[in-house]
């Protein structure tokens, strides 16, 4: 997919996703909002499915993988051999350092480093004497995968252990223990295009992040582990995503035990865009597992997100966050977070905040299992997915299982608004609030149907409207506006066939009644 593509592609996206908010015209028309929900012959196209707007293989349209590097081999060895009638980066006459082979290097090259400590700053920058890959022939830097080398800290304080400011560079198979020094393990910065770390363990450092890309372009941090990064009393996120920062693919790592989000995105000078998560663990943090500031174009796709906060390590984020699985504010744009699996989080997905810059726009949700969703301090949070401010927000098919407080939290937090909400065909299982809906003022041009309620017990609240009452009666308040008409309350039983509390209570009302004689 080329990049002109990709805009075109996003540009869809949020045309579907707002297109009931009225927010932006698609193509050569323009609809406007509606004041209420249509009937349910209205809604194949507020239902139907979409897929992610880009997936990793925008990375590998653009850029070269490591078996394009066909150059000769340079290697690296702390313990030789050294025979010095052999050329110096030979098999038998390896260079002693990282360093040394990576200013020597050129485009096509591969560097193999076997197994010893290499206590060095790597830096693939101009300034250190590291030359560009191109796209036919990058430079990939790669451990000896037998016995995987350690990139360790030299005397001296460094900002990060490996910097990459080079383009085409694939660094792999390492492991980089920062010690407990005050440094990133990986900094990707500026001119990165199609750099990659692959395939590594990362840990150990006492700065503000694990891995941090800051003003890059076009970076690929896959199947790695990154883990123990911690900042006494403040944040360390596992990747950090900062400043006018764009294509960054996030694939199949492990990130854990750091004392901050294990994915944060944020700006610093503009706005990153253009950021795939996917197939993560992320897991066991001090804060939250993904956290959207202001940021564009984002899609979190596939991940399992669990285990919020770890207070038993990071006791100082006990009064930071809400514990949340995702969390999307300030105002974020075209965000997508399909078909993650989330649970053990004092709230599983978050929309929107109370601060006067809360407010983002095109929130596609779709497919995630949400469950086991605790009051996290005992601060009324347990809420599912809860929508506090934003615009055109649409959730579509999720589970949502084991809830504390509501299993959906929706515009109920007022004076904040939430136009052009959709919610369509959701299940919702085994808890004692189903929804906690706001007062209509707060929630103009929703829509909303085709929802599943089931569990023995459970609930319904609409803002001055309704207290914990039946589907019945949920189902009644909302009948002037055509939301939900078309729900279904499950009720487990022994009998073949479920009843929904609706056929319950008729049920009820005929067995009542006195028999003939």
């Amino acid at each position: 997919m080329t990049k002109h593509r990709l805009g075109q592609r996003l540009t869809h996206i949020a045309c579907l996703l707002s297109l009931w908010a009225g927010a932006m015209a698609c193509g050569e028309g323009h609809l406007e909002a509606p004041g209420a929900a249509a009937p349910v012959d209205g809604l194949e196209t507020r239902t139907a499915r979409q897929s992610p707007a880009f997936t990793e293989d925008l990375f590998y349209d653009n850029c070269p993988t490591a078996s394009v590097a066909q150059g000769p081999t340079l290697y690296v060895s702390k313990s030789g051999p050294r025979d010095p009638s052999k050329p110096l980066g030979s098999d038998l006459n390896p260079y002693s350092t990282i360093m040394a082979a990576v200013k020597a290097a050129r485009p096509g090259n591969i560097i193999l480093v076997r197994q010893g400590d290499y206590n060095e700053q790597v830096a693939i920058t101009a300034p250190k004497g590291a030359r560009p890959g191109t796209a036919t022939a990058p430079i990939v830097l790669r451990g000896e995968q037998a016995g995987r080398p350690r990139i360790l800290p030299a005397a001296t304080n460094v900002g990060s252990l490996v910097h990459i400011s080079q383009p085409y560079w694939v660094v792999q198979f390492f492991e980089v223990d920062v010690r407990e020094r005050p440094s990133f393990a990986v900094l990707f910065e500026n001119t990165t295009t199609c750099s990659q770390v692959l395939d590594s363990k990362l840990h150990g450092g006492r700065a503000g992040a694990g891995v941090v890309t800051s003003y890059a372009d076009f970076v690929l941090i896959d199947d790695n582990e990154i883990y123990d990064f911690s900042k006494q009393n403040t944040d360390s996120h596992g990747v950090a995503i900062r400043g006018v920062t764009r294509n960054v693919f996030i694939v199949e790592n492990d990130i854990h035990d750091v004392s901050g989000d294990a994915v944060q995105c944020q700006p610093n000078g503009g706005r990153p865009a253009v950021i795939l998560v996917e197939r993560n663990r992320l897991h066991d943090t001090g804060e939250n597992g993904v956290d959207v500031k202001a940021c564009d174009d984002l899609l979190l796709h596939e991940n399992k997100i669990y285990n919020f906060p770890n207070l038993a390590k990071y006791p100082w984020q006990a009064n930071t966050s809400a514990a949340e699985g995702v969390l999307v504010h300030e105002d974020a744009t075209n965000v997508q977070i399909l078909y993650n699996e989330i649970w053990n989080a004092g709230r599983g997905i978050s929309i929107g905040g109370n601060n006067v810059i809360d407010m983002p726009v095109n929130v596609q949700i779709e497919g995630n299992h949400v469950h086991d969703i605790y009051d996290y301090a005992k601060r009324n949070n347990g809420q599912g997915i809860r929508i506090v401010k934003a615009r055109g927000v649409t959730l579509l098919g999720n589970i949502i299982e084991r809830t504390y407080d509501a299993g959906l939290r929706l515009a109920a937090d007022p004076p904040n608004a939430v136009p052009g909400l959709l919610v369509y065909k959701n299940t919702l299982r085994d808890m004692r609030l189903f929804v906690r809906l706001g007062a209509r003022a707060y929630r103009p041009g929703l829509g909303m149907d085709l929802n599943r309620y089931e569990g023995a017990s459970g609930v319904f609240t609409i803002t001055d409207e309704l207290w914990e009452g039946s589907h019945a009666r949920w189902r009644a308040v909302l009948a002037p506006l055509y939301l939900d008409q078309f729900s279904e309350r499950i009720i487990p039983s022994s009998r073949p066939k479920e009843l929904t509390d609706d056929e319950g209570a008729r049920r009820s009302r005929v067995s009542r009644q006195p028999r003939p004689r």
